[in-house]
């Protein structure tokens, strides 16, 4: 209560408790310790000056923080790609917004000692929050609803890095919802997506953004070394602590050139790993991740070291091991984990070339050369059979000498598209395993595997790989004695001959031809007579290509082998629709006697390829009805015939029908049928695509003159190009 003649108001400025009695004339009056303003902590490690190449990550970090939520991500990736670097910067740019500063931990402190306890962490943030040490409770669940207290109101950047585990995160998220958090680790946490957090996941560098790393590195190098370093960036396998440990070697050397380097890595045996900067080397972080795993995880990820190619599913790995497939893939998805291999998609993985190195490195001091050897030879064989039953489900009336086929499980494939998808997949596997095979000197696995990749790649635009493949096979079979060696020199003919190497292809015919006959095989001499007449044929030799035809059929009628019969008619057709020599009505003939001999004999992929060609004939003669009425015969079996090329093919044809019938709208519908199958045929069918386009804008010119006529000499080049196939 305020007495008459009194006044309660203080002048001048006060801190601490005030008691006023009566009138107080002084300026300033202190009483009790001034109160402590509480700190803002900003614990973030500098950034390094050099940057490059993660706009994708930080657009996903951006998205992130511009949802209503609060902020939390994982960033993971494979140790030294550069996680701590891009939750840094990413993190110092969002400042404005957490006015209440930054919280710090690295987990990887304590990585020789036993995990780290969250509230090992929450003592040393309480206390950079300004909580006295003496009001830090002993017990962990009263510490943690401290933090959480303390955290209510603030607005705060949190980054957990390296962190090995999903619950010492949990308990360090701030109580309130504008914090943002961000945590670091080798390994996915998936656990962490439970508590709200959104995965970005690190990859590596492409050799144009190593180059700019390095040349950031050193302080922009001389132009004429741009190459030179985005040859080393991809040596370096694209990892950043590679590269920026290659960039210090070259900085402290400035008289070696990044070539200089290239090649010391390229002949110095395990010199990536060895690559290093005091006491840390690029194997040394490797060791990291390859300490976390147990025994079995550990051997399988050394096991990847002798697979013979970069991708791979867990059926091969599980032959080698003699175990169960499910075991196996369970130890994959940890190395997974790990980031020691990467999900591709569905029970398929790649191992990154780095992470192979490094494998090899281990299996090499950890397990037996024998043992190793050993494990190679199980998943060629377990290759060697899944290639042969895909051969069979493509063509089961192939004539086969392998031993491979003799007791065969064709269960997973049951028919030719499954088969084909599989090859697809696993073709770079299958090649890598014959050559390998021939390295180590097993010619048994090698002419076999030459053999089971015939019906494969036939239908393929991979020329190169089948013939690499025959010319192993060839060399192998001579070791052996083995009668193969004519049946390659043969499939060699064809190979060459899809390389429009016609005259390579007419000489390894001549060979195949003098072997089988030394053989005293007349089945494998009238193929070889028949690839040389469709070598001779491509070649502009028509006439005598219907020689060497004649002499396969008369021996094909010999036999009595209605299947190869078939064969020698389609190819006389062939021959007869050349323009050298354009008689129709007689290579009609012989295709329709092959088609009905084809269709007798129940196969309809032969079929269908018969009845292609026959059309084909039918648009050269400009018979265009009897085209698409020919190929109506097989609107049910064209879709399920496997190939894309060969498919493709019989959309060409109808296509051109369609142009001579001026069916303008369905002739450019049967030509975006072939495009799309063109485009999933790969790279290899980037000259079949180019013809289609052509046809189309021909279709278009058509269309703008008002005539549908086909361009006669497009027409000579088309029948020529496709015919003789």
């Amino acid at each position: 209560m305020t007495e008459p003649g009194h006044r309660n108001d203080v002048d001048g400025t006060v801190t601490g408790s005030v008691l006023q009695a009566r009138t107080v004339i002084a300026h300033t009056i202190a009483m009790g310790q001034p109160a402590a303003r509480t700190p803002t902590p900003h614990q973030l490690p500098p950034p390094h000056p050099v940057w490059t190449n993660r706009a994708r990550e930080l657009a996903t970090l951006d998205e992130l923080a511009a949802r209503a939520t609060s902020t939390r991500a994982l960033l993971t990736g494979l140790a030294g790609i550069g996680k701590t670097e891009l939750a840094v910067r990413w993190l110092l740019g969002q400042r404005a917004g957490h006015p209440d500063g930054e919280l710090y931990a690295d987990l990887s402190a304590w990585r020789d000692q036993p995990p780290v306890r969250p509230h090992q962490v929450l003592a040393g943030w309480l206390r950079a929050l300004g909580i006295p040490p003496g009001d830090l409770p002993d017990d962990p669940a009263e510490l943690t609803a401290l933090y959480r207290s303390v955290t209510a109101e603030k607005s705060l950047l949190v980054l957990v890095d390296n962190v090995f585990s999903a619950e010492q995160v949990r308990l360090l998220i701030p109580a309130s919802p504008s914090s943002t958090v961000l945590a670091t680790s080798r390994r996915q946490l998936r656990g962490l997506l439970l508590a709200g957090f959104h995965p970005v996941d690190l990859t590596y560098f492409t050799p144009d953004a190593g180059g700019t790393l390095l040349a950031a590195l050193l302080g922009q190098p001389p132009p004429g070394e741009q190459s030179e370093l985005r040859a080393l960036a991809s040596r370096c396998h694209g990892h950043p602590f590679a590269l920026a440990v290659a960039g210090v070697h070259l900085a402290a050397n400035p008289h070696r050139s990044p070539a200089d380097l290239i090649t010391r890595l390229n002949t110095d045996h395990g010199a990536t790993l060895a690559l290093h900067v005091d006491e840390a080397s690029v194997g040394g972080i490797l060791d990291m991740s390859y300490d976390d795993l147990d025994a079995d995880t550990a051997r399988l990820y050394r096991l990847l070291a002798v697979h013979p190619g970069a991708e791979f599913t867990a059926d091969p790995l599980a032959a080698a091991l003699d175990q169960p497939v499910a075991e196996v893939e369970h130890g994959l998805t940890r190395l997974a984990d790990a980031h020691l291999v990467t999900a591709v998609a569905a029970g398929r993985f790649r191992q990154h070339d780095l992470p192979r190195e490094h494998a090899q490195a281990l299996a090499e001091q950890h397990d037996d050369k024998s043992v190793r050897r050993a494990t190679l030879r199980s998943m060629i064989e377990w290759y060697l059979r899944r290639t042969a039953a895909a051969d069979m489900a493509i063509n089961p009336r192939s004539r086969r000498f392998s031993p491979v086929y003799e007791q065969l499980d064709t269960e997973p494939f049951s028919n030719v598209e499954l088969a084909l998808n599989w090859f697809t997949l696993e073709r770079a596997n299958v090649l890598a395993s014959q050559y390998l095979a021939a390295q180590q000197g097993w010619d048994g696995l090698v002419f076999q595997l030459a053999e089971a990749v015939w019906n494969p790649l036939r239908p393929s635009y991979f020329a190169d790989d089948l013939v690499q493949t025959q010319q192993l096979g060839i060399v192998s079979a001579q070791h052996c004695k083995h009668i193969l060696e004519a049946v390659f020199l043969t499939r060699l003919g064809f190979g060459e001959s899809n390389r429009a190497h016609h005259d390579a292809a007419i000489t390894a015919c001549t060979t195949a031809i003098e072997r089988a006959t030394a053989f005293g095989d007349s089945w494998i001499q009238a193929a070889a007579l028949s690839t040389r007449a469709r070598a001779l044929t491509a070649a502009g030799q028509p006439r005598t290509a219907l020689e060497d035809l004649g002499s396969a059929l008369n021996l094909d009628e010999q036999r009595g082998d209605r299947r190869s019969i078939a064969l020698r008619h389609r190819r006389i057709g062939q021959a007869y629709a050349h323009p050298e020599i354009a008689d129709f009505p007689q290579a009609i003939w012989h295709l329709r006697e092959a088609a009905d001999l084809m269709e007798a004999l129940g196969d309809q992929s032969g079929h269908a390829r018969v009845i292609t060609y026959l059309a084909e004939v039918h648009v050269a003669a400009r018979q265009p009805d009897a085209a698409l009425f020919t190929l109506r015969r097989i609107d049910n079996t064209l879709a399920s015939c496997g190939s894309s090329r060969y498919r493709g093919h019989a959309y060409t044809v109808m296509g051109r029908a369609h142009v001579q019938l001026g069916n303008n709208a369905d002739a450019d519908r049967c030509y975006g049928n072939a495009l799309a199958l063109f485009a999933d045929a790969g790279p290899g069918a980037a000259a079949d695509r180019e013809a289609v386009l052509k046809l189309r804008d021909e279709l278009d010119d058509t269309a703008t003159h008002g005539s549908h006529v086909d361009a006669p000499g497009a027409e000579d080049e088309n029948t020529e190009g496709n015919v003789n196939k």
